[in-house]
């Protein structure tokens, strides 16, 4: 009768044998060998085993309990106490097979349990299973330490998507603004996106969006838009026609239940206005050159959502002095240690201090608040 389970591969495999009986040891590296074990290595006591698994960890340990210098229960002590051997399976063959000594082992640390003399269909058939589980793990490993890396590489690009400090020096220079900033994921990646973009020598546009959802999709589509927007340097003079472009296109694009919100605005430093379009994002919060600061209305369809959506443009005065700050829900949705929600009226608290948005930020951290979502803010001074 062939065996329900096809015979994995075992010759990556490694196998210590800690026994102190010379043909024991020879029976149970047989045993191994018509196993497919590539690699088997012997101990003869406790002290010597633990010097191999500290040497080269083994896949599997082989553990008599009877032996000089170190018994199994001693060596399964100090094993379990070591990063090395904190999770190696043990296989204890033993001659003594009474209650007592099989419940001792496994306090100790025992994976399994043979009874000698062995039986060679039990021996190869517990081996197997903890050989399968190491080769399931350790792939399991090599997709996650993979894994890893690719998220490593899409975060770099994610925030390579960011102004550069280099591009942000030179707009405050031609602008004549300052700008802060802080982008900070609830995972690895996120659905935020921000960006200022020069439209022409006294205008410039900001952008803050928000995609729906978390971690890679979310991500993903900040790449889909960035794509959408081409040279959006072009258009961008005009936030609602942009709005209306991303709309359009986030329709075919986004798959179904996906959204983003977005603030659109335009500064014209010369004619000392803000041109502002919103599709379903949070209030931008306007601090003007007197201290009075106050939240902008916003209402409209987010993108992707509903085809017929339409987007307007609104004016405001923004002489120098004046200052504006668009941020996510990830800070308006954001909770006190009480549970309460920020709100938007937050962000105009915010606005109306100091405008070191690092430090405000930091503060919130200090006394408790908890950001569950990915959370992105501008803040522009003229």
């Amino acid at each position: 009768m062939s065996p329900p389970f096809p015979n994995p591969d075992f010759a990556a495999s490694h196998a210590l044998v800690v026994e102190d009986n010379t043909v024991n040891q020879v029976l149970v590296t047989q045993f191994l060998s018509t196993m497919g074990v590539g690699r088997v290595t012997c101990a003869g006591d406790g002290i010597e085993g633990l010097e191999k698994v500290a040497q080269d960890p083994p896949d599997i340990i082989i553990l008599d309990i009877m032996m000089p210098r170190m018994n199994g229960m001693e060596f399964l002590q100090h094993l379990r106490k070591t990063p090395a051997g904190a999770e190696i399976p043990v296989l204890v063959t033993t001659a003594l097979g009474d209650f007592d000594t099989r419940a001792e082992a496994f306090d100790f640390g025992a994976s399994d349990y043979v009874v000698k003399p062995i039986d060679r269909r039990e021996f190869v058939s517990r081996v197997s299973v903890h050989l399968r589980n190491q080769l399931l793990i350790r792939r399991l490993r090599q997709y996650q330490e993979e894994f890893r890396r690719d998220l490593d590489i899409a975060q770099a690009m994610q925030v390579g998507l960011l102004p550069t400090p280099q591009e942000l020096a030179a707009l405050e220079k031609t602008y004549g603004i300052t700008i802060g900033s802080v982008f900070r994921s609830s995972s690895v990646l996120g659905g935020d996106l921000w960006g200022i973009i020069p439209v022409d020598a006294q205008r410039f546009g900001i952008m803050l969006v928000d995609f729906s959802g978390h971690g890679i999709a979310a991500a993903i589509n900040t790449f889909r838009l960035h794509l959408l927007l081409g040279k959006p340097g072009e258009t961008f003079g005009d936030p609602a026609m942009v709005l209306d472009h991303l709309n359009r296109a986030m329709l075919s694009t986004l798959a179904r239940g996906q959204f983003a919100t977005m603030v659109c605005a335009v500064i014209d430093v010369v004619r000392h206005t803000l041109t502002l379009s919103s599709a379903g994002g949070t209030a931008p919060a306007l601090r003007l050159p007197d201290g009075e600061t106050r939240l902008l209305p916003t209402n409209s369809f987010p993108l992707g959502l509903v085809p017929e959506a339409r987007y307007l443009n609104a004016d405001y005065a923004f002489p120098p002095g004046s200052s504006l700050l668009l941020y996510s829900d990830g800070l308006s949705e954001a909770s006190d240690r009480a549970g309460n929600l920020l709100g938007e009226e937050k962000a105009r608290q915010m606005a109306a201090a100091s405008g070191d948005l690092a430090t405000e930020f930091q503060s919130l951290l200090d006394e408790g608040c908890i950001l569950e979502d990915d959370l992105s803010a501008v803040w522009i001074v003229r």
